[in-house]
């Protein structure tokens, strides 16, 4: 994976990142944040075979784009759709939602936050992980983000 450091302090300017793909496909971490911004975040994902994201609420918006891989969709816990490659799907806040990885190979993510939800420099080695550390307060945002 390239080396892309999250930034930590309010950006100035423009963060341009190359071809999103092959990007997020060379990253074998769960979710890996790339930029932290005052009323945004943009964050990559690799789910592995089997693996989803986690049935999960937000107070902020989130916006998925499906980059490879095959995911069924569940809104609600009951109401799903078949996700595939190009496919874009937008959760407003206060959605219940969880992404499942369907496919035979890892599903691949990027999603954008509104305002942001992790800590800016986060990385998460598996769901699991990420599920801990949130729970116990230690992935916030950064306050200069929480806008």
């Amino acid at each position: 994976m390239a080396q892309y450091h999250p930034n930590t302090d309010p950006p100035k300017g423009f963060a341009i990142f190359r071809n999103i793909e092959e990007l997020a496909s060379g990253s074998d971490k769960f979710r890996r944040v790339l930029w932290t911004g005052t009323h945004s975040q943009f964050v990559i994902m690799t789910v592995p075979v089997g693996g989803e994201i986690g049935e999960e609420i937000h107070t902020v918006d989130q916006h998925l784009v499906f980059l490879s891989g095959k995911a069924q969709a569940i809104e609600d816990g009951t109401k799903t759709s078949d996700i595939h490659p190009g496919d874009m799907v937008i959760v407003p806040a206060g959605t219940k939602h969880n992404f499942k990885n369907v496919g035979p190979t890892p599903l691949i993510v990027s999603t954008v936050y509104a305002p942001a939800e992790h800590k800016a420099d986060t990385v998460h080695d598996t769901l699991e992980q990420g599920e801990k550390l949130e729970e116990e307060g230690k992935d916030e945002p950064p306050s200069w983000a929480k806008q």
